[in-house]
């Protein structure tokens, strides 16, 4: 069976922006094995879907004023993942 870093990744809280994940590794990995599904230039969020277990993630922008990075959390359960990203989608609170 084939396993993929999501798994380790969902551990994580996800409560606010230092508990998403950032971490260069499992952000880059997650990013590189998922396809882009949509995008939302105004919220500056994308929507992914990993290639291997199917996890929904939303990679958002978090400027803290000095800089900006992006990190990703788990969307929540959704029967239309698009429409949660234009209508539904927030960025973590700091």
């Amino acid at each position: 069976m084939t396993t993929c870093v999501c798994q380790k990744a969902l551990q994580h809280s996800f409560a606010t922006v230092s508990d998403a994940v950032y971490a260069a590794g499992e952000q880059d990995v997650i990013i590189a094995n998922s396809e882009l599904l949509a995008r939302s230039d105004e919220k500056w969020i994308f929507l992914y879907r990993c290639r291997t277990c199917g996890t929904l993630w939303a990679e958002a922008c978090y400027s803290s004023g000095h800089m900006d990075f992006y990190y990703l959390f788990p969307v929540p359960p959704t029967d239309d993942p698009v429409r949660w990203l234009h209508e539904e989608a927030r960025e973590l609170p700091a």
